[in-house]
């Protein structure tokens, strides 16, 4: 049997949304409801709401008209994918990457003129984390000290409307923690790099820390393409 892949939030609204339509028998040219009211009726936040009708919009099955509404475009054949194929995986985290790669190297060098001793421990801390779960092999708690060590470095940056911005794509940077393609250790690999940036942090070195950030990227890319 294969490894079931956890669900991004976005998907799982995405499906809620097609088991809406199927249930009001909604045809082509139906408006849904607007999204205030499906952000009520589902639970969630803005940007949840968002990935999930440009998920539907990209899978042909609803139309997004600015000041008009939300439309059903297709209801055949609705056969309702819970996960997203290996393929389109690859293609939704390399297009993560790009966004991840300009908005955390920005952070990257606001971290090196910003960040604090007490920014500098606490990353430190979460890569000792990451180091020893990995060596432990305790994936869940290597991928969760991963994460706080990324967010500990946004953190570090010291603004707010970077971290705004990097909050409103919450969502897909965790796609990234979560055990993609269901490899345990996908991005293992790439644990030296985060050494490497750390202690460009640390001294204040901005180039070291801009090629560390490189290298790091480079490594989550190729261990994408590799799958």
């Amino acid at each position: 049997m294969k490894v079931l892949k956890k669900q991004r939030l976005s998907e799982r609204v995405a499906g809620e949304i097609k088991n809406y339509i199927k249930q009001k028998d909604l045809k082509k040219g139906d408006r849904l409801p607007p999204a205030d009211t499906l952000i009520t009726m589902l639970g969630i936040g803005r940007s949840s709401l968002r990935e999930a009708l440009q998920l539907l919009e990209t899978q042909g099955f609803i139309e997004v008209l600015n000041g008009k509404g939300i439309f059903v475009k297709e209801v055949k054949p609705f056969s309702i994918q819970t996960t997203l194929d290996i393929e389109n995986e690859k293609e939704f985290l390399l297009e993560a990457l790009d966004v991840r790669m300009a908005i955390e190297g920005k952070a990257v060098d606001l971290a090196v003129e910003k960040a604090t001793q007490k920014d500098i421990d606490e990353m430190d801390f979460h890569l000792q984390e990451y180091r020893k779960y990995i060596q432990s092999g305790e994936r869940r708690k290597a991928n969760k000290a991963d994460a706080q060590f990324h967010h500990a470095l946004y953190r570090a940056a010291k603004n707010a409307l970077l971290l705004s911005i990097i909050d409103s794509v919450s969502d897909t940077f965790n796609e990234f923690f979560n055990e993609p393609f269901g490899v345990h250790d996908i991005f293992d690999k790439s644990f030296p790099y985060h050494q490497t940036l750390l202690t460009a942090i640390k001294n204040k070195d901005l180039k070291s820390a801009r090629e560390a950030f490189t290298n790091l990227m480079a490594s989550v890319k190729t261990s994408i393409m590799e799958v």
